[in-house]
């Protein structure tokens, strides 16, 4: 019982932000749009990492969903033209006025994503420690650039 309603209490956790994030894609546009749907589909890679971490199963799977992040980031700045954070974005202003920061947060979220995907996929350890790093660059960025929901 106690597991159901643990489980239950992470789905409406997880669910949220999620829901949230479906709704505004539906007005979204152009690069706002490919940008949020690059967001999400991290956001999927990241959460299915931390599951196979989780349950030390499928290594090899969290290198390929390390490279698709690694692949985004590398984009992650042609995804902010000027002047595209008008709603439904979640882009703040200040992403432009300290562009150099944002570029660097970029390439460490590439960085970090990279060296996920290359770590020894039998090295549980180092799989969890690369993991949390691409998190903390995703956080870092989010903390500083996105608009809280």
């Amino acid at each position: 019982m106690r597991a159901l309603i643990c489980g239950a209490i992470d789905i409406t956790i997880v669910g949220m932000p999620m829901a949230a994030s479906i709704s505004a894609h539906e007005h979204a546009t152009g690069v706002v749009k490919e940008r949020m749907d690059a967001m999400e589909s991290m956001a999927k890679a990241m959460k299915a990492i931390t599951q196979r971490i989780r349950g030390n199963r499928d290594a090899e799977l969290i290198k390929v969903d390390a490279r698709s992040i690694h692949t985004l980031a590398q984009a992650m700045t042609s995804m902010f033209p000027p002047r595209s954070n008008r709603h439904p974005s979640e882009a703040r202003a200040s992403i432009w006025q300290n562009w150099s920061d944002f570029e660097a947060k970029a390439k460490s979220l590439a960085a970090e994503s990279d060296k996920l995907a290359n770590a020894d996929a039998r090295d549980a350890k180092s799989l969890a420690v690369h993991a949390r790093a691409v998190s903390q660059a995703c956080g870092q960025c989010h903390e500083k650039y996105r608009v809280k929901q």
